[in-house]
């Protein structure tokens, strides 16, 4: 399901972690504060997850591909039962697609967390790829890249967010189903 009532890109993180943070509230893990962050992630999503109250651990990459013995061992470090997602921008603000999304994605949800997409260049996969397919459970894309809406001068902004059915409920309305 997908909610319009993000205006930007960056509610749009801030409204998907907020959704993310609601579902482990109402699933007695109060404790999944902590974030993991891409090393090439959008500037954006490490202010978003301080601004959600939660802590950033940040996730190496090499040649633009997430590390996933660091990974693995960021988790190992934090503790699982504290992650609440990892974040990536995919493909990259470098314009590079991790290969190793899915694999990704099955190693965030073996710790119990979710995959957020930073859906910035959403405009790459439009058509190709469905990120629910690779494992992600919410995205937030920005209209004025991927469907050429006006940006800036005013204008409108829009940030919307799609979820799995698992985060559905705790989704802001409008909602669009």
């Amino acid at each position: 399901e997908v909610s319009l009532q993000p205006a930007a890109g960056a509610h749009g993180e801030f409204t998907s972690l907020k959704v993310i943070r609601a579902y482990y509230a109402d699933h007695d893990q109060p404790k999944r504060t902590v974030v993991l962050v891409a090393d090439t992630a959008h500037g954006t999503n490490a202010a978003s997850c301080t601004m959600c109250g939660a802590s950033v651990e940040t996730v190496r990459t090499d040649h633009g591909q997430t590390d996933l013995n660091h990974l693995r061992e960021v988790i190992d470090n934090v503790g699982a039962e504290n992650i609440a997602a990892f974040m990536i921008t995919n493909p990259s603000t470098a314009g590079l697609f991790d290969v190793h999304i899915t694999e990704i994605a099955d190693i965030v949800h073996e710790a119990g967390a979710m995959l957020y997409l930073d859906g910035a260049n959403m405009n790459a996969m439009v058509g190709r790829i469905r990120p629910g397919d690779f494992g992600a459970d919410a995205m937030h894309y920005n209209t004025h890249k991927t469907f050429s809406t006006p940006h800036g001068g005013g204008g409108p902004g829009s940030g919307p967010i799609a979820v799995t059915e698992t985060l559905a409920p705790y989704l802001p309305v409008p909602q669009v189903m």
